[in-house]
């Protein structure tokens, strides 16, 4: 591996709310209970993901050996009233509309900023990311697209990127200078998560 920095990003495991397409931030959620082996590609030692148990019980769930370390700072977006909402309860706010439309811009009615979740989320990536390893998180949908949107090989908005359950975001730099300097990653690998095969 050399010098080069791994980064593998994965969702965590749907929950009731994500099934019926509820805004779920801070609510602390459990996972929806999987009965089916998955087949993950890769061991680590150390997983890293939020505070929230829907983190703990996924990495629990995919990396069963693995250490880890809950961090409030990699949280999901505080949602604010929007929370455990969904869009057909929302869509006819004028400020949820143009919270849509510019989220870097417009705060939830008591939510989170999203200067205050950029700020919090990176400052707490760029701790961990220090030398030249592989280093695996089990995060939250809104975490992943902002690491992507500011990190992806290719320059895309926030709103732009869609974030799938059960796939890896795998981002490679070939030192930590170039991520300590704010690089983007000179490749993402996108790798869905298999459900073992009956033997």
């Amino acid at each position: 591996m050399g010098d080069s920095v791994i980064v593998h990003l994965i969702r965590h495991e749907k929950t009731e709310a994500n099934r019926l397409k509820k805004y779920v931030g801070w609510t602390d959620e459990p996972i929806i209970k999987n009965s089916q082996p998955l087949q993950l590609p890769f061991q680590p030692n150390i997983v890293y993901g939020s505070d929230l148990n829907r983190c703990a019980e996924t990495a629990k769930l995919y990396f069963p050996n693995a250490q880890f370390k809950a961090l409030f700072p990699l949280r999901e977006l505080n949602f604010g009233e929007f929370e455990m909402k969904t869009y057909e309860q929302l869509k006819n706010l004028p400020i949820y509309r143009e919270w849509i439309d510019y989220p870097e811009e417009i705060t939830p009615p008591n939510g989170e900023n999203f200067r205050h979740f950029t700020y919090r989320v990176t400052q707490c990536f760029r701790q961990i990311v220090v030398k030249p390893t592989t280093y695996t998180f089990v995060v939250h949908g809104g975490v992943i697209r902002l690491l992507l949107s500011l990190f992806g090989p290719s320059e895309k908005s926030f709103q732009e990127i869609a974030v799938n359950h059960r796939t890896i975001y795998t981002l490679k730099w070939p030192d930590t200078t170039s991520i300590k300097g704010g690089l983007r990653c000179e490749s993402l690998l996108v790798e869905p998560i298999m459900e073992k095969e009956n033997m």
